[in-house]
């Protein structure tokens, strides 16, 4: 048994966070959705630099599966499934997404004992079957878990045998189990969006930032316009943080996927002759020169 244990510790693998995190990427990024999730506060996070305190942390995973980019590797303990059911605690409540990427990953009822679920499951499930009634799909159910209270000896091994395999299980290294961009549920669902994003073309300056730092692609420019591929975001806030001009909002909707299209024009500036698109043709000069202080030597003239 000592060498099951020993090898089951060399197994461990701690909360990590990897290059994908909008911290690491994007100094002015304001995301901090794995702390909110984290109720042992086992998250700091600084203006530079994002911390996990391992002795605060319980892995129970709630930052893994708050993380819009499925930049956080680790294991989810406090999830337990069987025969294709999450069973139901109260330590822990799922969110909407959680839900919905197991069901398409093959669970299709939440199992529980006599309790009946507390009110917060209750929410997010009504939630959840929502959308999955939006896209003709079967709902998750909730069923009874009705155990024997007696075991033969038979019976008995064979538990334990269950609950071996189960820990193994529970232990093996992240990276066996957890995949890249697994916690993205836009992969899940590729025909629908989970966003929309609103550009305000009157703010907008065409600087292009949205589109360098959009780790998700979902800005494009092509035949004259700028494409806004809605069910690739996945609410990062990458763009609404670099965005300057405040021009960008995201707001949820769930709905089949659609590309939002902003026609520009091409111009050459009046002041300093140079090309620049706008979203306003009538405009005739560049946004630096457009903002430039007039009482400013201006080294065109």
């Amino acid at each position: 048994m000592s060498l099951l244990i020993s090898w089951l510790e060399c197994l461990h693998t701690d909360i990590k966070i990897n290059n994908a995190c909008s911290r690491k990427i994007l100094l002015r990024s304001t995301c901090s959705r794995c702390a909110d999730a984290c109720r042992y506060e086992a998250l700091h996070i600084s203006s530079e630099l994002i911390n996990i305190e391992l002795e605060r942390c319980n892995s129970c995973g709630e930052c893994i599966i708050a993380c819009p980019l499925s930049a956080i590797e680790g294991i989810l303990e406090s999830r337990e499934f069987d025969k294709g059911s999450l069973l139901y605690s109260s330590s822990f409540v799922p969110s909407v997404k959680e839900l919905l990427i197991y069901k398409k990953r093959g669970m299709d009822a939440i199992k529980t004992n006599s309790t009946p679920l507390n009110q917060n499951w209750e929410d997010v499930l009504q939630q959840t079957n929502q959308i999955l009634d939006q896209i003709d799909e079967s709902k998750i159910k909730i069923i009874n878990n009705q155990e024997d209270t007696y075991l033969s000896r038979r019976g008995f091994f064979l538990s334990l045998q269950k609950v071996s395999l189960q820990l193994v299980k529970t232990m093996t290294p992240a990276l066996w189990k957890i995949k890249v961009n697994e916690w993205k549920v836009v992969r899940y669902f590729p025909d629908y969006q989970f966003y929309q994003i609103e550009l305000d073309i009157e703010k907008c300056t065409f600087c292009h930032m949205c589109l360098t730092f959009c780790s998700q692609n979902v800005f494009t420019i092509e035949d004259g316009f700028l494409q806004t591929a809605n069910d690739r975001c996945v609410n990062c806030s990458d763009c609404t943080d670099i965005c300057s001009e405040g021009a960008i909002k995201v707001k949820e909707e769930f709905r089949k996927k659609r590309i939002t299209k902003y026609k520009f024009t091409t111009n050459t500036c009046q002041t300093c002759g140079i090309e620049f698109s706008t979203f306003q043709p009538e405009k005739e000069k560049c946004s630096i020169c457009y903002n430039r202080n007039p009482e400013w030597l201006s080294p065109f003239e």
